[in-house]
């Protein structure tokens, strides 16, 4: 039995369509209904229609670059907050031997470091890298007369580094989430601007649905895995 329903939906906006798939879709059909000739009946619709489709398919385009970029962005912040951590581990293995030497294992002093011997160190969390980063470098810094200024320094430029890269994850991860709304929104644009085509075109062409195939390239939309994958049993 007919759906008349059917035609009031968005047909674009389902979610096995990837915002790839849409990109590509879309500047092919603008593409076409930029090709139709001066001579054609339909072209002040076609004009009408482009313009609009261009506007939408343009903020949507921008939208998706934006994204690509935060993404960046953010995998690069992750990377360097992950090396400062590195970094820490190995410098605070190698300090501990001087503070040792200096102050003796059980001295006040070495525990002002220590508190929970080296441990703590070696296997913290990145939660907690601030956390200790910054009681080395307050305790070196107490303690600078004995074990000179360079130590405070180390520790404090190790700090500052991991504050600025945590800082900057956090700041692009905002980024790429307001990245993905503005996809969202720019998509949702697009797919019901396609939809008025998709109507007004069937309009113009009301019961030859053959062309169809002038204004979409439908296999845009669809995967080829997807299309592998339901070969057989359309053999079948």
């Amino acid at each position: 039995m007919i759906e008349i329903s059917r035609y009031f939906a968005i047909p674009f906006s389902s979610s096995e369509i990837s915002a790839e798939e849409l990109r590509n879709f879309t500047e092919d059909h603008l593409a076409r209904l930029g090709a139709l000739g001066a001579d054609s009946p339909r072209k002040a619709v076609a004009e009408r229609l482009r313009n609009a489709g261009q506007s939408a398919f343009a903020a949507f385009d921008d939208a998706l670059t934006e994204r690509a970029k935060a993404l960046a962005a953010q995998e690069g912040g992750t990377l360097g907050k992950d090396d400062v951590v590195r970094l820490f581990k190995t410098t605070i293995r190698q300090r501990e031997g001087r503070i040792r030497d200096v102050f003796g294992k059980d001295s006040a002093a070495y525990k002002e470091f220590f508190p929970r011997g080296l441990t703590e160190y070696t296997q913290v969390t990145v939660g907690r890298v601030q956390t200790l980063l910054d009681r080395v470098t307050a305790a070196g810094e107490k303690h600078a007369a004995q074990l000179g200024a360079e130590l405070a320094t180390e520790f404090k430029r190790l700090s500052d580094g991991f504050r600025a890269a945590r800082g900057g994850q956090t700041d692009a991860t905002g980024i790429v989430a307001g990245a993905r709304s503005k996809v969202a929104a720019t998509r949702t644009a697009l797919e019901r601007q396609l939809t008025v085509h998709l109507l007004t075109l069937a309009l113009e062409h009301l019961g030859e649905p053959e062309r169809a195939a002038d204004y979409f390239r439908q296999s845009l939309l669809e995967d080829p895995a997807r299309q592998e994958e339901a070969a057989p049993e359309a053999a079948a």
